[in-house]
């Protein structure tokens, strides 16, 4: 049963996938209609901020899972009144649980809903940074296994690692992409902290979100540095397979240029020529085998002092 009388005391309201009776609970006591999942998934501006009445609507995105193969985005909305936050969202990401933490260690912070708004978006944007700390950590690993173990490319370089670190490469660009779509989101509604409120807000907020609009600036130029890293690191580590594939097919073609003459004498002897002095000779069989070791002795010599494998 909701109490609607906490609703009406509370400064910030966290619906975590809410009940239709606390959606209608959350209408009735702020006037508003609350964005379905739907809705919040849509990604035209006009869906992501809008008003209604003295609400403002703000849907961001937010890195919901990044210890999967493949990294996830929330759509979080955030509702806006003049007396009160109130936050949906259709999972748990860190950011909501590091921040209610601090709220619990920290009640002051808790002194209005401009306040906690700030104070939750600066909370993701410090775990983005983390993500984007963790993915340069990685791509420089991916970057010394690439430029220093494997530095020179052989038929040993086992096949199977340079798969393995192209997928690494193409799980960092992911989640380097996914960053970058939820620092845009949140870059797109800070504007609307100053621009759709009917009161100004104070110093410190504003001095507080302008940091914070330089810190998503930043971290998207951090992010475009790192996309054209893993470009750089998938450009390489496809060049260094194609080495490797061609190192086996030269292996190959050596081969066969290798075994030729010796197949061609063979296939000399192996005519049955009425006149071939070479039957009727006793060394006949072991020279023709000699000739077949020099013949492949001399190309194998050849090549390998031409350095071409």
């Amino acid at each position: 049963m909701v109490d609607s009388r906490s609703l009406t005391r509370a400064i910030w309201i966290d619906m975590v996938t809410p009940t239709k009776e606390e959606e209608s609970a959350i209408e009735s006591v702020l006037g508003i209609e609350v964005p379905t999942p739907e809705e919040m998934r849509e990604v035209e501006s006009s869906s992501q901020i809008y008003r209604e009445g003295q609400a403002t609507f703000m849907t961001i995105r937010i890195m919901d899972s990044t210890a999967g193969p493949s990294p996830r985005l929330m759509a979080a909305t955030f509702i806006l009144t003049p007396n009160r936050l109130v936050t949906l969202r259709y999972g748990n990401p860190s950011p909501f649980r590091v921040f209610s933490d601090r709220l619990a260690a920290q009640s002051d912070l808790l002194d209005g809903p401009k306040s906690t708004l700030i104070g939750l978006l600066e909370t993701i944007v410090d775990r983005v940074a983390d993500i984007l700390e963790g993915v340069g950590d990685q791509l420089d690993k991916v970057s010394e296994y690439l430029f220093t173990e494997h530095s020179s490319i052989s038929l040993d370089t086992p096949a199977l690692d340079l798969e393995d670190t192209l997928k690494s490469i193409g799980r960092n660009g992911d989640l380097a992409s996914r960053v970058r779509e939820s620092l845009h989101s949140i870059d797109r509604i800070t504007p609307a902290l100053r621009r759709k409120q009917d009161d100004p807000l104070p110093k410190e907020l504003a001095e507080r979100l302008s940091t914070l609009k330089l810190d998503i600036r930043s971290l998207l130029d951090h992010d475009a540095y790192l996309t054209s890293k893993i470009q750089f690191l998938l450009d390489s580590n496809l060049g260094l397979i194609n080495i490797q594939q061609n190192a086996i097919i030269k292996l190959f073609s050596v081969a066969a240029v290798i075994f030729l003459p010796p197949t061609l004498i063979a296939s000399i002897y192996g005519m049955n020529f009425e006149h071939m002095p070479e039957f009727k000779w006793i060394h006949g069989y072991p020279f023709a085998l000699a000739l077949m070791v020099v013949s492949s002795v001399v190309p194998y010599w050849y090549f390998k002092r031409r350095r071409w494998f």
